[in-house]
């Protein structure tokens, strides 16, 4: 173990939420230099303190050992591509959300808050109307003309399919691709179903690899009315029996730093 990579991982992900080092150690009930000293590589966590680490800085234990979350510098990009099956749009609700707020969801919870989104124009012209420029939810949306590449993008993490994604280590799952050492890869369930999603590093040369969800995560595409309704009849039931509010970005804006106020 590394005291430097992890304390270094610590500090990314804690100012990445905008907590100050008290807020940490108020959090694991420690003072702040203990804080201090892991970030400063002079000392590590104890083990009984790893796991409500992982889950206050949303990551996993491995991750915080490894040191690996601040290898990269963060500066992805999201492009979303409306692409949907027949009888479905923008704004086609699955159970209470419309479609694309499913699709916009994933990227916030990655944490890439600037979007370019393309489609159909009435579908385009849909989002324009109900989210503007996002700066509602604390991201930035455009629409329509490609953006001039920007040098300092790390890479894209694109989503030009509608699937259904849920589960409790959907989020970690995410960010050890942005973070971690993975080549280009595209999503697919765990039992090897491409889901639309992928990430392209923009130093990467080689192919893009499949990579595989965990089996906690719930994850198919929907290319049918009939699995719109599969993915509504989770959405409800997952609600009602959790208390979850499936993509409500409004709320994944908050809970993810991107607002300061309570939705």
């Amino acid at each position: 173990m590394d005291a430097l990579k992890v304390g270094r991982s610590i500090a990314f992900l804690r100012k990445r939420y905008r907590m100050t080092q008290r807020t940490l150690a108020d959090c694991l009930h420690i003072s702040d230099k203990a804080v201090s000293k892991w970030e400063r590589g002079l000392a590590v966590p104890d083990v009984s303190l790893l796991g409500k680490l992982s889950v206050i800085l949303d990551t996993d234990i491995e991750s915080i050992l490894e040191g690996n979350i601040a290898s990269f510098d963060v500066r992805w990009n999201g492009v979303l591509t409306m692409e949907y099956p027949k009888g479905i749009e923008a704004s086609t609700l699955i159970y209470d959300k419309p479609a694309v707020y499913l699709q916009l969801s994933y990227f916030m919870l990655a944490g890439i808050t600037d979007i370019y989104i393309r489609g159909k124009s009435s579908d385009v012209g849909w989002v324009k109307e109900h989210l503007d420029s996002g700066e509602s939810l604390g991201i930035s949306l455009s629409y329509g003309e490609e953006k001039e590449r920007n040098d300092d993008i790390t890479g894209t993490m694109q989503v030009y399919g509608l699937s259904f994604l849920y589960g409790k280590d959907l989020t970690k799952s995410f960010r050890r691709i942005l973070y971690g050492a993975h080549s280009s890869c595209r999503l697919e369930s765990y039992r090897g179903i491409p889901l639309g999603i992928q990430f392209d590093r923009a130093s990467a040369m080689c192919q893009r690899i499949g990579l595989k969800l965990e089996r906690g995560v719930v994850a198919f595409p929907i290319q049918s009315l009939q699995d719109l309704h599969t993915a509504s009849s989770l959405t409800h039931l997952i609600q009602q029996s959790m208390n979850e509010n499936i993509c409500a970005l409004s709320e994944i804006a908050y809970h993810r730093g991107l607002l300061h106020e309570t939705p």
